[in-house]
């Protein structure tokens, strides 16, 4: 929009433009708008703010969409004159005039002062909860029965404008006036032209300098709204990424989530390489550019990995017909993946983890042999170590590093057992033994690897044999066999046996060999132990090495 170089003779004041020309000014929009009409009645004029310093500050059309939101419309319902000016920050504004705010969506408020008293306040009035969420910073948060959330935060700086000039990017850096009466959008770096351009630019000079991790905020932002970042702040970018070393681990991982929520976290994670975040927070990543992987591969280890993880934001929540024939066991895998693990994580949420690390083993263990393929022998083991490093040096909880490791392990195994002429209940039942809990993760989690591994067009036979044992895992996952035959207690009595790690051993051949069909009675339960007490040692299989192409 252009906009006239001086309406310094405006100040305070609400202009109607029309062919960047000044037709119309009041005290609010609607006059300057009557005003604009009765010079121009055959145009449509369009509105600025100018501010004290003499800055147009761009308006849209009309403010509704904000003020019809569900959540605001009840924070503004209660909030008394006495707390002086309020303003929507952040998302919720960028979001809005992009029309895209979700009824959802949580909200960021900016007053001048007395933020964590508002926030009290507030949440007393509205029976929600509240706690400092920053009290060095004056910043609260009211969290509502529903979970949604609302954080007030005072001024950083002495006004409004430096406030948000000293934020990351400019699209991120407007505020909207919450008055009814006479609403305005406050916009000092042009966030509001940012947006109609598909432009990602920093707020000021020193933005990435001062928060390096403002290089993974804005890429996320790049994928997710499909901007391009300016080329300046891409070269800002380049220079601050040594800094994300001084940046904490939990802030690290807790954006890298975020970028791997999107709906195309491989291409986020791609774009992080050139600037070299990447390299500073996952060197581990960067070292599968370029190795290669022979057939039925047909992208080398680092795009296969970028393929993988747009794979699961491509099928979560499992609503393509391509899963039809996962119907039976669908809605369980979405309660499933919705349940959350410690560190308020979702299962779902760590999918794309297990996707950027699958194969994060191979560049250490590839191999070409005389044939001249590739392979990787053991990649899995190599992989599910160098897995709990990184989650470790991130930061996140016990549970969830478990989680991810294990599926990293065992990710091949229903691929190998698609390769079996016959997938027999003892082969399920040892897999559900092995993986545990992420059974169902590592189930589902092969179907996207398998869409890395073939080009389009090709793997349909497997694909369909995948699907039934992905069915097959899940269902036996999901109804858990009959009640043991035998207790501990039980089986020391009928072998005349001592306590010792023996009796576990023994109780999980038993609850194979019940899993299978081998035995149903406790007659039978007694006589098949007599029997694997008399003979050698089981052998393990189907689990060690993964010979892998």
């Amino acid at each position: 929009m252009s906009v006239p170089a001086n309406l310094t003779p405006y100040k305070n004041r609400w202009v109607a433009l029309v062919r960047a020309r000044p037709v119309g000014v009041g005290a609010n929009a609607a006059e300057a708008y009557r005003a604009a009409k009765r010079t121009c009645p055959k145009d449509i004029p369009r509105m600025v703010f100018v501010d004290e310093n003499g800055l147009a500050h761009r308006q849209p059309a009309r403010f509704n969409l904000w003020f019809q939101h569900n959540l605001l419309k009840q924070v503004l319902a209660v909030w008394p004159a006495g707390w002086g000016a309020v303003y929507l920050v952040g998302g919720a504004v960028r979001d809005g005039l992009l029309g895209a705010l979700a009824p959802e969506a949580d909200l960021d408020l900016l007053v001048p002062r007395h933020a964590l008293k508002i926030a009290r306040q507030l949440a007393d009035t509205l029976g929600a909860a509240c706690f400092p969420l920053d009290a060095g910073r004056d910043v609260g948060r009211v969290i509502f029965p529903d979970r949604r959330y609302l954080d007030i935060a005072s001024f950083r700086g002495d006004t409004l404008s430096a406030d948000l000039s000293a934020r990351d990017f400019t699209i991120n850096a407007m505020a909207l006036r919450l008055d009814a009466d006479n609403p305005q959008l406050i916009d000092p770096t042009h966030g509001y032209d940012d947006l109609d351009t598909r432009l990602i630019r920093v707020a000021s000079e020193t933005a990435i300098n001062n928060d390096p991790l403002r290089i993974l905020r804005g890429v996320r932002l790049a994928a997710a709204l499909d901007f391009t970042i300016d080329p300046q702040t891409q070269r800002r970018m380049r220079a601050a990424a040594p800094g994300l070393a001084r940046v904490s681990p939990e802030r690290v991982r807790d954006e890298l989530l975020k970028l791997l929520q999107g709906s195309r976290p491989g291409g986020a994670i791609n774009q992080l390489r050139r600037p070299g975040a990447l390299a500073c927070i996952l060197p581990e990543a960067v070292a599968m550019e370029g190795v290669a992987q022979s057939a039925p591969h047909y992208r080398p280890v680092f795009e296969h990995t970028m393929t993988v993880l747009n794979g699961w934001a491509a099928i979560f929540p499992f609503d393509t017909p391509d899963l039809a024939p996962l119907a039976p066991v669908l809605e369980l895998l979405r309660v499933y993946f919705a349940e959350e693990l410690a560190g308020n994580l979702k299962r779902s949420a760590l999918m794309p983890m297990i996707a950027l690390l699958h194969d994060i083993g191979k560049p250490a263990t590839a191999r070409q042999g005389s044939d001249g393929r590739i392979r990787f022998w053991r990649h899995p083991q190599e992989g599910a170590a160098t897995a709990q490093q990184i989650m470790e040096r991130l930061h996140f909880s016990v549970q969830a590093i478990r989680f991810v490791k294990t599926a990293v392990l065992h990710h091949m195994r229903p691929l190998l057992l698609v390769n079996q002429p016959v997938v027999s209940k003892r082969a399920i039942h040892r897999f559900l033994r092995d993986t545990g809990n992420a059974a169902p993760a590592i189930a589902v989690f092969s179907l996207i690897d398998h869409l890395g591994i073939y080009p389009p067009g090709e793997g349909d036979a497997v694909w369909t044999r995948l699907l039934q044992v992905v069915l097959r895992i899940c269902r036996a996952y999901f109804n858990p066999g009959p009640v043991p035959l035998l207790t501990g207690t039980e089986v020391m009595a009928h072998l005349d046996l001592s306590p010792g790690p023996q009796i576990g051993r023994l109780l999980a051949r038993l609850n194979e060999a019940q899993a299978i069909g081998q035995v149903s009675t406790p007659a039978e339960a007694i006589a098949f132990l007599q029997t694997v007490q008399a003979g050698p040692p089981e052998k393990e299989s189907g689990k060690e090495g993964y010979d892998e192409t």
